[in-house]
């Protein structure tokens, strides 16, 4: 089994062509039967993807970006990951050529030394919208409040947005927006979106690709 800890890319882009290309991939039917992927694991990929690939493009264009689409394609986002997290899970180490290993963004694990903690604390936010257009976000942990430095083995802050409406009750309601390594993280807005409020929750993620929990919410407006 790999070590598969940030193989999905940060930005939905990013990920979009990595699943375009790792996704047909592993479904290959040489591939299939040479990683042993179980069948279960193949319909659950194949199903995962096929709904990020009609609820993606959907969210690209104003005029079919529905909260249903959204939803639909933060859940399919979600759902590609757990199957492919599972099918690497799977494949033995000795199986994965370099061929393997490139495309599918896996390398090899570190057998030596102490594994990553989990992060259990929450992220405290604060947003500045002095510059149009663009917010510069700035972390601390709730454990050193007075520091931007991160906790042992955290490699970010996945930073999640709701723009405009009444303020999110639910993960699924939120866009993923990046997730920052170091403070402020500038998020820039177009300018249909000024004036707005844009809702945040936070949370933190190790360099294992485990999260912690998520922060208070933190609003702000869109300076025009």
């Amino acid at each position: 089994m790999s070590d598969n800890h940030g193989i999905f890319p940060t930005t939905e882009a990013e990920r979009n062509d990595y699943y375009n290309t790792a996704c047909p991939y592993l479904l290959l039917a040489a591939n299939i039967t040479r990683l042993g992927i179980s069948v279960t694991h193949k319909s659950d990929l194949t199903s995962a993807y096929g709904a990020w690939q009609t609820n993606y493009p959907l969210c690209q264009n104003p005029d079919t970006r529905t909260t249903t689409a959204i939803d639909n394609k933060n859940d399919a986002d979600h759902k590609v990951q757990a199957a492919m997290r599972a099918i690497f899970a799977d494949i033995p180490e000795s199986i994965l050529t370099n061929t393997d290993r490139n495309t599918l963004h896996l390398h090899l694990r570190n057998t030596h030394g102490t594994p990553a903690p989990t992060p259990n604390s929450k992220p405290l936010v604060k947003i500045n919208n002095a510059n149009r257009l663009e917010h510069a976000i700035t972390v601390m942990d709730e454990n050193t409040p007075t520091s931007k430095a991160k906790p042992e083995g955290v490699k970010g802050c996945e930073i999640w947005e709701k723009i405009g409406g009444t303020p999110p009750v639910n993960a699924s309601e939120l866009d993923y927006v990046g997730t920052m390594s170091k403070s402020p993280f500038i998020n820039h807005f177009d300018g249909a979106n000024a004036g707005k409020l844009v809702y945040y929750w936070m949370r933190s993620i190790n360099t294992r690709g485990v999260v912690g929990p998520w922060s208070a919410m933190v609003s702000e407006t869109i300076s025009g």
